[in-house]
């Protein structure tokens, strides 16, 4: 695969969208392809990797998506915006509702042959030092004004017709100011604009959530409360969901394990 410095030698072939709120960082944002191997630290890595810097006293982070299989290029370039777009597009749409997530700086795409090849996605940092994925263990007891209030929060999103497709503990985080628990969303490019009024729909939302039912009980109970609905229905509605959820997940872990058990 050619390199970022070679790929960069023909500009023409990247687009770049910057939020006019931050003009100042034009230029070095432009650059990102080509430092971002060596920019800030590593947050974390995986299919995707997510880099965290510092510039002119303020922090942003950066997501660098790998590149999409074909028929994804195809689809991206042709019929949908990249993932890259819709996260950044998606940030304007949640902050002007009054949606927590971090502010979106810009984002840049690079063809390659036509199609869409490698994408980032440029936000300010969240300074929440929480993330809600600290209930995979733990329980309930002591924590339950943050459960509550999280469940308050997707009551907030759902009423206002917000289907976060990725509501994973690990894309939610938290924090305390003064007497209130505050919550900011990420990884937006997976979700849908769409009336949250029916509750299997709804309810299904709390499947990724966490992994301990007895956490996902407490939430669904208050969030029930929240929204008028039977309490009891709800959380057996959402408890199938979270179930399935999990269940293939243990499946896809348990084939990965023994695929690697015949490797020498």
């Amino acid at each position: 695969m050619q390199s970022f410095f070679t790929y960069f030698e023909n500009r023409e072939k990247m687009k770049f969208v910057l939020n006019p709120s931050y003009r100042q960082l034009e230029d070095f944002i432009k650059n990102l392809p080509q430092s971002f191997p060596t920019l800030g630290e590593c947050i974390y890595k995986a299919r995707n990797e997510l880099r965290k810097f510092s510039y002119e006293g303020c922090w942003y982070v950066v997501k660098s998506y790998k590149e999409p299989l074909f028929i994804n290029r195809i689809a991206y370039t042709f019929f949908r915006p990249g993932k890259a777009h819709r996260a950044y597009e998606y940030a304007l749409r949640l902050r002007a509702m009054g949606i927590a997530t971090p502010a979106p700086v810009a984002y840049i795409e690079i063809k390659s042959g036509g199609l869409l090849w490698h994408s980032f996605f440029i936000s300010e940092n969240c300074p929440y030092p929480r993330m809600m994925r600290e209930f995979n263990e733990g329980g309930i007891a002591g924590r339950e004004d943050i459960l509550k209030a999280f469940a308050a929060f997707t009551v907030d999103l759902h009423e206002k017709g917000v289907l976060h497709l990725d509501y994973s503990a690990g894309n939610i985080l938290f924090d305390r100011q003064g007497e209130n628990i505050v919550f900011s969303i990420l990884d937006l490019n997976r979700m849908r604009f769409i009336p949250m009024s029916t509750p299997k729909r709804c309810l299904s939302n709390f499947n990724r959530f966490c992994r301990d039912e007895s956490v996902v009980r407490y939430v669904v109970a208050e969030y029930a409360r929240l929204r008028g609905w039977d309490e009891t229905e709800s959380i057996e509605e959402a408890l199938r969901a979270h179930r399935d959820f999990w269940r293939r997940v243990k499946r896809k872990e348990a084939k990965k394990h023994r695929g690697k058990s015949f490797c020498f």
